[in-house]
């Protein structure tokens, strides 16, 4: 539990949570971010949840902030611990199977400020799945959460 609540306050995941209460919607961007997507960059909307989160802590102390973690970050560990640590979940699949998983980049697009990573997942020598991202990092995240989700289809 410690370790999954410790993968939350990762990037990915407050991008996420701040996707959840549509926090984009109310920030404001000079025209060169609006217009290279800066309001879907997971950088941008994951520091402003943590500007949330600090603007409540400001406001109403050390206890509301708390209630808030929980409510909106915390909140549904279960079902969200496929989405917010998916690379680390399939790893330890592999592991117990003897299996061998990399992670692969196959491409680099756009401009650097606004690059689009791409990546596959190998298992055992055979590509299983490709997941895009902001950063290397986030690509092989979602790689992941797609293995994972067609397994659990499977099912």
């Amino acid at each position: 539990m410690t370790r999954l609540r410790s993968s939350m306050v990762c990037e990915p995941a407050l991008a996420f949570c701040a996707r959840e209460l549509s926090l984009g919607d109310f920030i404001l961007l000079g025209k060169g971010e609006e217009a290279t997507g800066g309001r879907k960059r997971d950088s941008i909307i994951s520091d402003v949840m943590e500007a949330v989160i600090g603007a409540v802590y400001l406001d109403g102390g050390i206890g509301e902030a708390e209630k808030f973690i929980h409510r909106y970050i915390l909140s549904d560990l279960e079902n969200k611990q496929l989405f917010y640590d998916s690379k680390t979940l399939l790893q330890e699949k592999m592991q117990k199977q003897g299996r061998t998983i990399t992670y692969e980049l196959v491409s680099e697009a756009g401009p650097d400020h606004d690059k689009v990573f791409t990546v596959e997942v190998v298992i055992d020598g055979q590509t299983v799945a490709r997941g895009e991202g902001r950063n290397k990092k986030s690509a092989q995240q979602q790689a992941a959460y797609q293995v994972l989700l067609a397994e659990m289809s499977e099912k």
